[in-house]
């Protein structure tokens, strides 16, 4: 994660009226408390706390090459109207920013959570695993989000899982056995222990992995679904199918609500509602989990439960990471509902015809992530420069 400053920007005619608000690094009146700022390697949001310092704001961030920024705004002392004039002058410059609106400083911890899940992505150390090159997703990652993505081919990730640590396995099968209902056999649950002990050795020199998980499945019989549902339930964000754009929403759900989210398919529409299946979740996202076979190739283990989730927002970003596709739903029911699909399943009821899908979305996989957080999206997105996509009719 990046470090965050958060700059108090005030006009000098208002600095004395303004409340103290905790979590600011640095009051900015004028031109020369802007000198000695140490940005390097560090996310900036800029709290306007009062009108008239919209240029001021383009100073800052034009001395100090910024890429990026999110503007604070609040009700009072036109704290907003100043907000709307930098991001209108930011744009004129090619700077990318998004305003996100307290209902009063005293939400300056909403505000700091949501720099958290921007800071959270910039700069973000990736494993590709079981891949061989990069190709033009993994160099737009890079490129949109300052990343680095390094590829780990699969004669080297087999490597990692042969060597893997025995005791962090055996954790693992402990684990697992706790929390997971058998509804196969458990004999090749050692196999996905060594799976996740591989990976999990990587965090650390890494801040996220994908897993290039089918070629592994077809060649060794086994899949790291469960080794996948332990690491996100951990915090560790892992993601199937080598999916960076997934992986892009799964570290932005965790700063934003605690959850990883969980990568889903788009099976069925019809009406409002919108079937999605996958075949791994995270633990601590569903309630009943049980083990079963994977659904494509029918080897263990694919994972299945109930969503713990009554309302939640799905994310689906584009192979440029440009766009940012949002919609929000009800869970209407949730499990193993259907054996023509991924394992775990969920139909979710969007409140406009689900059609929309097909229309509107960047991608096949979505993340779904708890609750209504599709405000604190928007704004994300508007920071990194992507285009939002909300999926209305």
């Amino acid at each position: 994660m990046r470090r965050i400053i958060v700059l108090g920007f005030v006009s000098s005619l208002h600095r004395d009226r303004v409340p103290a608000v905790r979590g600011i690094d640095r009051i900015v009146t004028s031109t020369d408390e802007l000198r000695g700022l140490d940005i390097n390697n560090a996310f900036v949001t800029a709290l306007i706390l009062s009108g008239g310092v919209s240029r001021l704001v383009r100073e800052f961030a034009e001395d100090y090459g910024l890429r990026r920024l999110l503007l604070v705004s609040h009700p009072d002392f036109n704290s907003l109207a100043s907000a709307l004039d930098a991001k209108a002058i930011l744009s004129e410059i090619g700077i990318d920013s998004g305003i996100l609106h307290l209902d009063d400083l005293s939400g300056i911890d909403y505000a700091l959570r949501v720099t958290r899940a921007i800071a959270s992505i910039l700069g973000v150390r990736v494993a590709l695993l079981g891949v061989g090159a990069k190709d033009n997703v993994a160099k737009a990652f890079e490129d949109r989000v300052e990343a680095r993505v390094d590829t780990i081919p699969m004669e080297n990730l087999e490597e990692l899982i042969n060597n893997a640590d025995e005791k962090i396995a055996t954790e693992f099968m402990n684990h697992t056995k706790g929390r997971v209902k058998f509804e196969v056999s458990d004999e090749k649950l050692r196999n996905v222990g060594e799976i996740y002990a591989a990976m999990r050795s990587l965090y650390g020199k890494y801040d996220a992995l994908a897993i290039n998980c089918f070629p592994y499945l077809v060649k060794h019989r086994v899949t790291p679904c469960l080794a996948l549902a332990r690491l996100n339930e951990e915090g560790l964000i892992a993601a199937c199918e080598a999916d960076l754009r997934a992986l892009f929403s799964m570290i932005i759900a965790r700063e934003l609500t605690g959850y990883s989210g969980w990568i889903a398919n788009t099976n069925r529409i019809e009406g409002s509602r919108v079937t999605m299946a996958h075949c791994t979740i995270a633990l601590n996202m569903v309630s009943n989990a049980r083990a079963v076979t994977h659904f494509e190739s029918g080897f263990s283990y694919g994972l299945t439960g109930k969503l713990l989730f009554n309302e939640v927002t799905g994310v689906s970003v584009s192979s440029d990471f440009r766009r940012m596709g949002i919609f929000n739903a009800k869970v209407i029911e949730s499990g193993l509902l259907s054996d023509r699909m991924c394992r775990t399943q969920a139909v979710l009821d969007l409140g406009i015809n689900s059609s929309v899908i097909l229309r509107l979305a960047p991608y096949n996989h979505h993340v779904i992530i708890p609750g209504n957080v599709t405000r604190e999206l928007e704004t994300i997105a508007s920071v990194l420069g992507m285009e939002v996509v909300k999926y209305t009719p």
